[in-house]
């Protein structure tokens, strides 16, 4: 059973349950998700198949769009529902094969935003290279900018699966030149 409350607070001294609206419209009217795959020349299937990428959203919705997208062009990816959780699967795999390169994080978290995540990559020596391309819902210059003074390599707004497909060529191409 899939769960539409996130949380409960006192207004007033009155218990509220917060909803998940995105979930129940969600629920109302699934995005529908492009399955055909995604046609590439051999040089951008190539570069994105050294791309080892992390995608971070607390929409579970959002994180399926991208996951899915993901998996068409024939990639596997880890997720993590927050920052923090995030941060966990960075140190994880860490020196590992399958040491993450590239970021794909939302912008509108709770706890730790977009914006802070980034940061606190740029601050972390280990993490300092990672390319970060932040997603937002909210289409807007100022997210544009202000992702850029965070430190993200990129910013990706109104999700679509051909931009993603876009911004991953692109980032995955930055990173085979950064050579991580």
């Amino acid at each position: 059973m899939r769960s539409y409350i996130t949380g409960v607070t006192s207004v007033d001294g009155t218990l509220v349950q917060v909803l998940d609206i995105e979930k129940v419209i969600h629920g109302i009217a699934p995005v529908q998700i492009d399955m055909a795959p995604t046609e590439l020349s051999m040089e951008d299937a190539e570069v994105l198949g050294n791309a080892r990428i992390l995608v971070v959203d607390d929409s579970q919705v959002a994180l399926q769009q991208s996951v899915h997208t993901l998996r068409n062009l024939g990639l596997q990816c880890h997720t993590a529902r927050s920052a923090k959780e995030a941060i966990d699967c960075l140190l994880d795999l860490q020196g590992t094969a399958q040491q993450i390169n590239l970021i794909v994080s939302d912008i509108e978290m709770s706890e730790m935003d977009g914006y802070a995540f980034t940061r606190t990559l740029r601050e972390t020596p280990d993490f300092a290279h990672l390319y970060v391309l932040l997603h937002t819902s909210l289409d807007s210059a100022m997210n544009s900018e202000k992702a850029r003074l965070a430190g993200a390599n990129g910013v990706l707004t109104k999700f679509s699966s051909p931009e993603l497909t876009k911004c991953l060529i692109d980032a995955a191409k930055a990173v085979a030149e950064q050579g991580h």
